[in-house]
């Protein structure tokens, strides 16, 4: 008997049963076709090895999971409810209604945070001087003097019998260690992680991350955007800017209920505890004039969500649009919506970092200039540093904040959350500092991407067909 062809037999076997199955599921569960396409090769081409990568990385663990111990929603018409009308953006507004169960309320204030130097005074005063409740939600929680900073001030306050939760990702902040669990945990706080690495079987991979950054301060005040703890956002060393520039809001005003309970959900799914009470289910008392609402998205019963608000936001542009993220990875529907905008006249200002902390992605992005510069988009390569904000405003009359970047693992993959602010103040300063990154950019343009080495443009190229998996 020939054992070696029969070993042979027994793999090709083990192979097809579980590539089978596996394809099946992959026609069944991914919306892109280009993912698809790229994981049906995996699977068929990488013996075993394909199916390992797919259990890895391409299959949702945590679906069935949210959606067991979410608790479902009904729409509120919470104290604060705007009946409002935004010339122009009417139909953005129902965009929202339809995709969110929270109104947009009115009587809020919306500030502006330039880089860690301006957000972390004001945070760690906010949790230094809380009297019931702090729910901070984080991607990243460095171990550095400013995350020192951050446990020292959240051991404090729960040493005061303030009700601290501190939730970090389980894989974006894999460096903190079991001291600061045990630390908060000895004042009297929880610390928890949201779906630890070191889990294969129920969740491997770096997929379905929670993305969020999210600081709850007795219900009534709250933080989010795109910084996350670390002193790469502060100003170090008498330099003239941090490492990681990046914007921050602190928001008050009925919309931080919408912030409150985006964390309690989140903190219920990694920890299994409902948060309950007036610290966390306040709805607090108007503080401003601009008409918001928070909008969360992941791979749950929330998928696709702030995809789609962005997706209206672009359509119902009149005059201009504004977007700024760290990355730019677009969808065929995102790049047909900025093609068509130009086409009917709008300005379309797409601001991306001259260099990441990835410099894989900015190679994938590069691929998708050329088809909209040649459209008109204008498109600028923005530093010093890493410029890591996330915003997108358009008409001078809407914006959206919060922690996503224009790419399908912000969209599709991770869980985000985002403020849509309606305010035209509020439109101009977001605007305006965008523009301060100006007059050091550098413009892209037809001619410099022409230019460009042939080996880098097919190494753009090469990486691009890998967007999905980006």
């Amino acid at each position: 008997m020939d054992w070696e062809l029969l070993r042979i037999d027994w793999l090709v076997v083990a192979d097809l049963a579980v590539a089978l199955p596996l394809s099946a599921h992959v026609l069944l569960n991914k919306r892109d076709p280009r993912a698809a396409a790229l994981w049906l090769t995996f699977l068929w081409l990488l013996p075993l090895a394909g199916a390992l990568l797919y259990w890895s990385f391409g299959v949702n663990r945590i679906a069935r999971k949210a959606l067991r111990r979410r608790a479902k929603r009904a729409r509120r018409s919470g104290k604060g409810e705007a009946r409002v009308r935004v010339k122009g953006l009417d139909a953005l507004l129902r965009v929202g209604n339809s995709l969110s169960p929270d109104p947009v309320v009115q009587g809020n204030s919306v500030e502006l945070l330039r880089d860690g130097d301006e957000a972390y005074p004001a945070m760690l005063s906010a949790i230094e001087g809380a009297r019931r409740t702090v729910g901070f939600c984080s991607y990243i929680f460095d171990c550095d003097e400013t995350g020192r900073r951050f446990v020292d001030a959240l051991c404090g306050a729960a040493a005061r019998g303030v009700v601290v939760r501190l939730l970090v990702d389980g894989v974006g902040a894999w460096g903190l260690g079991p001291e600061v669990r045990r630390r908060l945990t000895a004042s009297g706080g929880r610390m928890s992680a949201f779906m630890p690495s070191g889990r294969w079987l129920k969740h491997p991979g770096i997929n379905l991350r929670n993305h969020r950054k999210v600081l709850v301060v007795d219900g009534d005040t709250g933080f989010t955007g795109g910084l996350n703890v670390s002193s790469r956002h502060v100003t170090a060393d008498g330099g003239p800017h941090p490492e990681s520039r990046d914007a921050h809001f602190r928001v008050r005003g009925p919309v931080v209920r919408h912030l409150s309970d985006v964390f309690r959900d989140d903190w219920n799914l990694a920890a299994g505890e409902a948060l309950e009470g007036e610290g966390w289910c306040l709805d607090p008392a108007p503080a401003g004039d601009v008409v918001a609402r928070g909008v969360a998205s992941g791979p749950d019963d929330t998928s696709g969500r702030i995809y789609e608000l962005f997706l209206g936001a672009l359509r119902a542009a009149r005059e201009r649009v504004d977007l700024m993220s760290p990355y730019f990875i677009p969808d065929v529907a995102v790049l047909e919506a900025l093609r068509v905008a130009r086409l009917a006249g709008v300005r379309v200002r797409l601001l991306l970092p001259l260099r990441t902390d990835h410099a894989f992605m900015n190679w994938a992005a590069r691929g998708y200039l050329p088809e909209l510069v040649a459209r008109g988009v204008e498109v600028w390569n923005v530093g010093p540093g890493f410029v890591h904000s996330k915003l997108a405003v358009v008409d001078h009359r809407w914006v959206m904040l919060g922690s996503p970047n224009l790419d399908p693992r912000s969209f599709f993959l991770n869980f985000e959350f985002v403020v849509e602010a309606f305010s035209e103040p509020l439109a101009r300063d977001v605007v305006g500092y965008m523009e301060s990154f100006l007059p050091a950019a550098t413009r892209v343009t037809a001619a410099t991407l022409r230019d460009e080495p042939l080996a880098r443009r097919l190494r753009n190229q090469a990486v691009k067909l890998f967007s999905p998996f980006l």
